[in-house]
């Protein structure tokens, strides 16, 4: 009935359109003597108005959706339209022998269309936007009161769009009160949820490149209202030789959250071992080899192995490849590093000068219930590609390592360490450049944290924690895809390298804040629950063992990057180990290969928990 009622007001609604048209265009031609022609052509009214219904209801006009109407819609009412006329013209002329000037007949026709369709449109607008008269401003508050504010403020009083700004908060107490621009500082950030309420503000953007994470926590943290949306400007890396503008403000993301600024490494300088190059990347498939697929291709490789034995992840890596570079010279090949006769028949045939190895088991509770399996592909997997890379003459060599391997209490970190032990063994002996590069948790990596955080919240919680002090470093996949490439040009054999990251962070915070980042409230709209230590965890990575002196690359211009002294190593005692251990794997002996990886990394204190 409901739907009845509304065709029928776009019935009438038409109708008056139409005949309001055909009034108009009498006006329009004859001027002073409209109301003479208007008598004359009054029976024209109910002939034009019928046959706008017949047609109206043959093309089925009326069933159509007018908040959907598209270009089709309005070529039907332009069709509509002059079929009415044009009948109505031939019924005139043949019939009643009446005929109208050309002029009122265009006239009438173009008025009509333009109101008719012109009313469907605004319906259209009005349901996608709301009405636009009544459109509700967004009230906006500005964190900081400097340079970077004072633009923001600036383009915001240019661009009425963009909504009204109702003042800043600063965090230096000498500004409070001050005019900027006519907007007022309205107080500290410690007030902000006050200030918030009071001036009802429906967005916070953060206008301060130089920003730390921890400060962006603070103010996250002190946000009660979820929907206020919170936006920042770019940091101060993205910003060089760029003003800051209105355009470039965006979300805050996680990697605003971080302790420390973003890294950005100088890629192009040591790229020149890239350019031309046959580059292999093993676990091509992963979120940090994909990404280090992406990387390389910008330095115009000479060929491109993505090497993975995810099948599927190989199909989109090979994708999202090339859809960017269509024209790279790039082979996808579904192999297992362990399978030492077929990677023999992969160097042999491919004949690498590069390769990023990527490829590992790296989730600890799920190595924990499977040693097995971490030994004979984090190390028995590693030994073959680096045996492989010095038997066919490979130039460099890059292995990613983990912070977990440092003072180890899982499997994963245990065997991972001895994966940087095996390189460096080769790397006394061989012609190749091996080297290893050691980094924290990587966001938005597949299996890790913040995707797990996002699933849950999105399934309504709880967000499950381990433990209130857990805490861990982290990077983006675009900054430890960087650190990989680096480390492979920096020319120095045997070396572990660690990406200074800062000060770790609480999981804890880190889960808070994305909650708040979701528009919800920690604790009300989703809580969290804590779990306790899994198999393998410890609260604290560690990216350096005490015996480990560290030192920062005096001349190589990145003083993010350092070198860990590793201890020395015993090649015939590791190569025994190794043999050692790949025999237990093959037996699947658990308890006996956690004591032999205990009897190698003496770091290692196992942290096995209730397995089931």
């Amino acid at each position: 009935m409901k739907n009845y009622f509304r065709r029928l007001h776009w019935v009438f609604l038409d109708l008056f359109f139409v005949n309001i048209s055909l009034v108009l265009s009498i006006v329009l031609r004859f001027g002073r003597d409209w109301e003479e022609n208007f008598y004359q052509h009054r029976i024209v009214f109910i002939y034009l108005s019928i046959l706008y219904l017949i047609f109206a209801f043959i093309f089925k006009l009326y069933s159509r959706v007018w908040r959907f109407i598209s270009i089709n819609d309005l070529f039907l009412i332009a069709e509509t339209i002059t079929c009415a006329m044009v009948f109505c013209i031939l019924y005139f002329n043949i019939v009643l022998g009446i005929y109208f000037p050309w002029t009122v007949k265009a006239l009438t026709w173009f008025i009509s269309v333009a109101f008719i369709a012109g009313s469907k449109l605004v319906w259209r607008l009005y349901w996608e936007r709301g009405i636009p008269f009544e459109r509700k401003e967004e009230r906006i508050l500005v964190v900081g009161a400097g340079s970077a504010g004072d633009v923001i403020c600036r383009e915001i009083e240019k661009r009425k769009d963009l909504g009204q700004m109702v003042g800043f908060v600063d965090d230096d107490i000498h500004k409070v009160g001050s005019i900027i621009r006519n907007k007022k500082v309205l107080g500290v950030i410690d007030d902000i949820n006050k200030i918030i309420a009071r001036k009802k503000v429906d967005m916070v953007i953060i206008a301060i490149p130089s920003i730390k994470g921890s400060e962006i926590r603070r103010i996250v943290s002190k946000i009660d209202n979820k929907d206020v949306k919170i936006k920042t400007v770019p940091g101060v890396y993205e910003l060089i030789n760029e003003r800051v503008s209105v355009t470039r403000i965006r979300n805050v993301g996680v990697e605003d959250l971080l302790n420390r600024d973003s890294i950005h490494l100088n890629i192009k300088e040591i790229s020149e071992y890239i350019q031309g190059k046959r580059i292999m990347v093993t676990g091509g498939a992963g979120s940090i080899g994909k990404e280090i697929c992406v990387q390389v291709c910008k330095f115009s490789p000479g060929a491109l192995m993505i090497l993975d034995y995810n099948e599927n992840g190989l199909f989109h890596a090979e994708k999202k490849i090339m859809k960017e570079y269509s024209d790279l010279n790039l082979e996808i090949m579904i192999a297992d590093i362990r399978n030492r006769k077929k990677m023999e028949k992969i160097f042999e045939g491919f004949k690498p000068e590069v390769v990023f190895h990527a490829a590992a088991h790296k989730h600890v509770p799920m190595m924990e219930y499977h040693p097995d399996e971490a030994v004979s592909n984090n190390i028995s997997g590693t030994k073959n590609l680096v045996d492989l890379a010095d038997k066919w003459g490979v130039n460099n060599f890059v292995m990613i390592s983990t912070d977990k391997a440092i003072n180890p209490t899982s499997i994963m970190g245990a065997s991972k360490q001895v994966a940087e032990m095996i390189v460096k063994m080769y790397a006394k002996k061989s012609k190749t450049h091996f080297v290893a590069v050691r980094f924290g948790n990587v966001l938005e990596s597949s299996g890790s944290v913040i995707p797990t955080f996002k699933r849950q919240i999105a399934y309504g919680g709880p967000i499950t924690v381990t433990d209130k002090e857990m805490k861990r470093y982290f990077m983006t996949i675009s900054e430890a895809s960087q650190l990989v490439i680096q480390a492979g040009g920096l020319g120095i054999k045997g070396a572990v390298f660690v990406l200074n990251m800062g000060e770790s962070v609480k999981i804890i915070d880190l889960a808070r804040n994305l909650i708040r980042l979701s528009g919800l409230l920690p604790d009300e709209d989703i809580k969290i629950e804590f779990i306790g230590l899994r198999p393998g965890e410890k609260l604290f990575e560690e990216l350096l063992t005490e015996k480990e002196k560290s030192r920062v690359l005096g001349n190589s211009g990145h003083e993010k990057i350092f070198i860990a002294e590793t201890e020395e190593v015993d090649q015939e005692k590791l190569e025994k180990d190794v043999r050692e251990l790949e025999a237990l794997a093959r037996e699947m002996d658990s308890e006996g290969i956690v004591r032999k990886l205990q009897e190698v990394v003496l770091s290692y204190k196992p942290n096995r928990g209730m397995l089931k």
